[in-house]
């Protein structure tokens, strides 16, 4: 539940995973607009730059111990003052699994496949709140703030592109934030 991410590995994460906004994901294979295409182009860019972040990340993490010891404290506070909040981690994880167990085995039910997708984002809502509140304690959000300078210090001097590759996703960020109303509006009238 709780995973080595940084804000920006996070960013990076989310990325990687943006593709099923509604009129972009089946894009090209419906006769795009320009303007949909021109969306999913720009994602695709997106990823790519996240992606390489990302690895900037990892190659950070593994050459510098002591950064990888300062994020390993941080997710234990905070997987700490998650549970603080009164959700067990370990338990969540266990019930996430059985759900994805039975998603993925094909023995349901449309009904039942409802009810387990139900289960689902209950879990994961209970989950976001009781990270989100751990989050906001001072303590959390302090520490959250030094490791993501420390590590994004850490990132441009392990390579120079890492400057540039945040400047270029956030350009690209505000392009989609303009693209995305078109695009998921004619998505959902074709």
């Amino acid at each position: 539940m709780i995973k080595r991410a940084t804000t920006i590995t996070a960013l990076a994460l989310a990325a990687l995973t943006f593709g099923t906004v509604p009129g972009l994901a089946t894009a090209q294979s419906n006769g795009a607009t320009a303007d949909q295409q021109q969306a999913q182009e720009l994602m695709q860019q997106y990823r790519q730059k996240a992606s390489k972040l990302q690895q900037i990340h990892e190659e950070t993490i593994q050459s510098h111990p002591e950064l990888a010891q300062q994020q390993e404290d941080f997710e234990e506070k905070v997987r700490d003052a998650v549970e603080d909040q009164g959700y067990d981690v370990d338990k969540g994880q266990e019930r996430v699994q059985e759900m994805a167990q039975k998603l993925q085995s094909g023995d349901l039910s449309d009904d039942e496949r409802k009810a387990v997708m139900k289960d689902f984002q209950a879990e994961r809502q209970q989950m976001v709140q009781a990270r989100d509140a751990a989050l906001q304690k001072p303590e959390i959000r302090s520490a959250g703030e030094k490791l993501q300078e420390d590590t994004l210090a850490a990132m441009k001097d392990q390579n120079s592109q890492t400057s540039e590759l945040l400047d270029d996703m956030d350009e690209l960020r505000g392009k989609l934030r303009q693209q995305m109303p078109a695009a998921a509006a004619a998505g959902g009238n074709g």
